[in-house]
């Protein structure tokens, strides 16, 4: 899994290189990608998927909304990672 960590690694440098301080909303997102892929269960990613998939169709309001993709879009990198490094 060496390779994994390494590309994981390298996409959270991508994305904290993305950060400007006159976009806080944009950053947020950055820093809510940032999060899940760090945190995230690499085994279980598709899992993971499959509920936030859940809970964004049951979402009401536009925040949830927002950060429930955003995490999916971290999620859906992450799985693809670790499919290739299988």
């Amino acid at each position: 899994m060496e390779g994994l960590e390494k590309a994981i690694n390298e996409r959270v440098s991508f994305l904290k290189e993305q950060i400007n301080p006159n976009k806080p909303l944009v950053n947020r997102g950055f820093e809510i990608q940032i999060e899940i892929i760090r945190a995230a269960d690499t085994e279980g990613a598709a899992v993971q998927i499959l509920r936030k998939q859940t809970r964004l169709e049951i979402a009401k309001d536009m925040d949830t909304i927002e950060r429930l993709y955003t995490e999916l879009e971290a999620l859906e990198w992450l799985q693809r990672e670790v499919v290739k490094h299988i």
